[in-house]
């Protein structure tokens, strides 16, 4: 049986190469492959163990500067995302072989959503409480973004399939290089997609951190001692 494949794979080879100027457009076939996507926000985590200097080390290795009360908090996440392709490979009259996407299972997501509170501030005490509910506001903001972001995210992909056209080989054992080229030009279309939610997402994030809604949240226990 091994045998009787590659000899057939020899065939197909020859027979390209001497249809070279014949060889079939795999770009005429429109099929469009179906689009699974599936999200999670993650599974959040709270940690009070670290100090004030190590939560700041965090922030800086997520490009993330907390001023004043809440650098004794902060919230972080990560952005996921995976394509997986399924596809099926044709041949055709004259052997050429089209390399054609059947589906797309995407992921697009969160992981590891973390929030770290001092652990130099007392528990339960008003400072504690505000910096908590803070970080906790941008794990509300991060959830609500992709949740506004998910059907952009899904018509996009439906219009990135109508520009990526099967892949040609040669031979029927380059199917799996064939699928890998495939799934590599679709991820280099959604990675600037998946940038720019990033972006949004910080600017969403710059919007509850900024000086006038630090001033809000600083003074609310300034208020409490004085009652």
């Amino acid at each position: 049986m091994k045998k009787l494949f590659f000899i057939l794979t020899n065939i197909f080879a020859f027979s390209l190469f001497i249809k070279q100027a014949q060889a079939f457009d795999c770009a005429k076939i429109t099929t469009l492959p179906s689009i699974e996507l599936s999200t999670s926000y993650g599974t959040l985590k709270y940690d009070f163990s670290k100090n004030t200097q190590q939560i700041t080390h965090i922030a800086s290795q997520y490009g993330i500067a907390e001023k004043g009360l809440f650098a004794s908090g902060l919230a972080t996440v990560n952005v996921s995302w995976e394509i997986a392709v399924n596809t099926i490979g044709k041949i055709y009259d004259n052997y050429d072989i089209c390399i054609v996407p059947t589906s797309l299972k995407v992921f697009i997501g969160f992981s590891n959503p973390t929030i770290y509170v001092s652990n130099e501030i007392a528990k339960d005490s008003c400072e504690y409480n505000v910096v908590l509910r803070h970080e906790q506001t941008h794990q509300q903001i991060n959830k609500a973004a992709l949740d506004y972001f998910l059907p952009m995210f899904q018509n996009a992909l439906k219009e990135i399939s109508k520009t990526i056209r099967p892949e040609h080989v040669s031979v029927l054992t380059d199917i799996d290089n064939g699928t890998t080229r495939l799934t590599q030009r679709y991820n280099s279309k959604l990675a600037p997609l998946i940038e720019v939610f990033k972006e949004e997402l910080l600017a969403e994030q710059g919007k509850l951190d900024n000086h006038k809604n630090y001033n809000f949240e600083q003074n609310i226990c300034k208020k409490d001692d004085e009652t």
